[in-house]
């Protein structure tokens, strides 16, 4: 392999068309809760919380990526970059993993401990994508034979699931209140200067 060999992998077009559709459907249901409020403060929040969404989901669609050089082994996504020393990668857990409201595919890197080295989500990246980058990395790849939850590949590969991952229902959660204070301060904010 030469020294100017690199992979790089972006989101591919079939999820991004999906994370988009979830977009306008959040979007439109926004939309439609600003105008049952009734009043313009409700409804420039609402539109103020769709704009936040669709820029946050733009940025993270434009900086997600894999990349995989000759000496390390990266992550980028919307509020991390896990980088890794590819020499230390020996072998791969593939993994379909069923979380709320979706199944996605995750790719475990370990050390030759058997420890979780990098875990990549695959749900933004196409079938053939996540082969290319098995292909590439080029290590003995083994998996569950069927579907696990991200608290049962925890349990299998320490490390390779992240808290989020073993609480999905507190980070819908914490999402969810999170949004709700945003909206409830642009909604003051904006009672307060039309009042």
């Amino acid at each position: 392999m030469a020294e100017t060999d690199v992979l790089v992998l972006r989101p591919g077009a079939g999820p991004r068309r999906q994370v988009l559709l979830i977009v306008a459907v959040i979007s439109a249901a926004l939309l439609l809760g600003g105008i049952n409020a009734g009043g313009r403060p409700a409804l420039i929040t609402c539109i103020g919380l769709i704009l936040l969404l669709a820029g946050t989901v733009a940025v993270y669609l434009r900086v997600s990526r894999i990349v995989v050089t000759p000496t390390e082994i990266s992550a980028r996504g919307l509020t991390f970059h896990r980088r890794r020393d590819r020499a230390l990668a020996a072998s791969v857990i593939r993994a379909t993993v069923v979380q709320p409201g979706a199944t996605s595919e995750t790719i475990v890197i370990l050390d030759p401990g058997g420890h979780a080295l990098l875990s990549l989500n695959g749900a933004l990246y196409s079938d053939a994508d996540r082969g290319r980058l098995i292909g590439y990395l080029g290590l003995p790849t083994s998996g569950p034979a069927q579907p696990v939850s991200f608290v049962q590949l925890s349990r299998e590969v320490p490390g390779s699931v992240g808290w989020a991952g073993r609480h999905p229902i507190g980070v819908i959660l914490l999402c969810t209140l999170g949004f709700a204070v945003i909206a409830l301060v642009l909604g003051t904010m904006l009672w307060l200067l039309m009042d």
